[in-house]
């Protein structure tokens, strides 16, 4: 299924993401992983070749998860463990060779707004998850 495209799909956006309650680290860093794992299984299973996947939790504490279509990196500050926030700063990137770029950001957007429902929602005015402010 790889296009005639000599170049890859590249994803990569930044958000400010806002919650109504206090999420631990622990219920943040299953959805982004899950997130890492959901691209890094669509592309296998439409024959596309993972480049690199990356995922940039920035807040009092941080956590980096990234993938080259194996296994899941993970990595994160000493205090990760123990913090809860209601907001974070997300940068994600993904770049898949085989794709259009459009369908790359397509799934990419409809997969993290699924891993991150109920959890947190956009704060910029051009919301990208309008449908999941609220608690989980």
């Amino acid at each position: 299924m790889l296009n005639n495209q000599p170049e890859p799909a590249i994803f990569s956006e930044t958000h400010q993401l806002l919650s109504l309650e206090m999420v631990s680290s622990e219920k943040i860093q299953q959805a982004f992983t899950r997130w890492v794992e959901e691209i890094r299984d669509w592309a296998k299973g439409n024959a596309y070749l993972v480049g690199h996947i990356k995922l940039f939790v920035d807040g009092q504490e941080n956590l980096w998860l990234s993938s080259t279509g194996k296994n899941i990196n993970i990595k994160h500050s000493q205090g990760w463990s123990k913090w809860s926030t209601d907001r974070i700063n997300l940068s994600v990137t993904a770049i898949i060779f085989g794709p259009a770029k459009e369908v790359l950001g397509e799934e990419a957007r409809e997969r993290l707004q699924a891993c991150l429902k109920g959890i947190f929602s956009e704060v910029n005015s051009a919301c990208l998850f309008p449908v999941i402010l609220g608690k989980g």
